[in-house]
C-alpha cells in the first residue's frame, strides 16, 4: 500500500484508540529499517530530522513577526503560515542540506511565551543525504513542536514529536522522531541570522519492529550519536 493509503486504512481500524496509535502501527510495520542503517546513515537521518524542526521554528518566528505587524493592536493567539512565503529566506541548517518545497503551519500561542506549531498541510522538502524523493513531515494530533521563550534569560527551548514519510524511488518508508522531554533543545541563531540550530538536546528516531536509536546535539547543533549502541 503506497503513500498514505496504509495509514488511512489503519487509522480507520484504530479510531478511538489514541491519535498516534495508527502512526505507530505504520512505523512498526513498514517503517525505516534501522538495523540496515550504517552509523553514517544514522547520522544523516538524525541530522535531517533535527534540522527540519529547526527550519520550521525559524519560519514560524518570521510568520509571527509578520502577523504582529499586520495586527499591532490585537492579541495574537493563533495564525496560519504558508511556508511558500518564507522558504527562500529560511535560515539554512549548517550540517544538512534541506530544500523546502511547501507546507502550511498552524501556530497557536498557548500562553504569553509559549507556542504550539502543527501542520495543516505536510511540510514537503528534499534532503539528498537520506533520499532521492520528496520527504513529508506531519505535525498533527499529538504531534507538534512546542516552543518557549524566556525573556528573563533571553533563552528559547523546543521539544517536538513528528511523523515522516519518504516518497523515495523504490519503497515508501515512515518513521517518527521525538525529543526526549528531560533534555529539551535550545533554539539558537547566529548574530547575522544566517543560521539557526537546536543545541544541547536529545531525541530518538523510531522505525519498524520497535527499533529505535537516539542522539544528542552539540552546542552548534551537530548530531552526536552515542559511543555505544
Amino acid at each position: 500500500m503506497k503513500k498514505w493509503s496504509l495509514l488511512a486504512f489503519i487509522s480507520a481500524l484504530l479510531m478511538g484508540c489514541g491519535s498516534n496509535d495508527a502512526e505507530d502501527v505504520v512505523v512498526d510495520t513498514v517503517g525505516l529499517d534501522i538495523d540496515g542503517l550504517s552509523t553514517q546513515d544514522k547520522q544523516h537521518y538524525a541530522q535531517v530530522s533535527t534540522d527540519i524542526n529547526t527550519l520550521i521554528i525559524h519560519i514560524g518566528g518570521q510568520c509571527f513577526d509578520a502577523e504582529s505587524e499586520r495586527n499591532p493592536d490585537m492579541e495574537l493567539t493563533g495564525f496560519n503560515c504558508n511556508i511558500a512565503n518564507y522558504k527562500d529566506s529560511a535560515s539554512q541548517a549548517q550540517y544538512s542540506s534541506i530544500s523546502l518545497i511547501s507546507g502550511e503551519l498552524a501556530i497557536t500561542r498557548t500562553s504569553l511565551n509559549t507556542y504550539k506549531i502543527q501542520t495543516n498541510d505536510n511540510v514537503k522538502f528534499h534532503a539528498a543525504s537520506i533520499s532521492d524523493g520528496t520527504l513529508n513531515y506531519r505535525l498533527e494530533d499529538d504531534n507538534a513542536i512546542h516552543f518557549t521563550e524566556n525573556e528573563e534569560t533571553d533563552s528559547h527551548t523546543a521539544t517536538f514529536r513528528g511523523f515522516f514519510r519518504d516518497d523515495k524511488t523504490l519503497d515508501v518508508t515512515y518513521w517518527t522522531v521525538e525529543s526526549i522531554s528531560s533534555t529539551p533543545f535550545s533554539y539558537e541563531e547566529d548574530t547575522n541570522n544566517q543560521h539557526s540550530w537546536l543545541a544541547g538536546g536529545s531525541a530518538k528516531l523510531s522505525g519498524k519492529d520497535g527499533k529505535t536509536f537516539d542522539w544528542t546535539t552539540s552546542t552548534t547543533g551537530e548530531v552526536v550519536l552515542p559511543l555505544t549502541e
